[in-house]
């Protein structure tokens, strides 16, 4: 990867990032509201992004 790509890449996850934070939020006010299946989904839904978030992450490491 050069520098275009990795500042890319990192530009990506920060926005990604951004979007699991307001999916985060939702996810509590279903479980406040006792939406538990939809917190469930929605939570597994976050961990599937973050683990993909962390793939990427370790792939600019490595090219650093």
């Amino acid at each position: 990867m050069n520098k275009e790509d990795i500042y890319s890449e990192i530009d990506f996850l920060i926005n990604e990032l951004e979007t699991l934070v307001k999916s985060l939020a939702t996810a509590r006010e279903h479980i406040a509201e006792n939406s538990n299946n939809r917190a469930t989904n929605n939570l597994s839904d976050i961990e599937m992004r973050l683990q993909a978030i962390a793939g990427k992450v370790s792939k600019i490491k490595s090219s650093i």
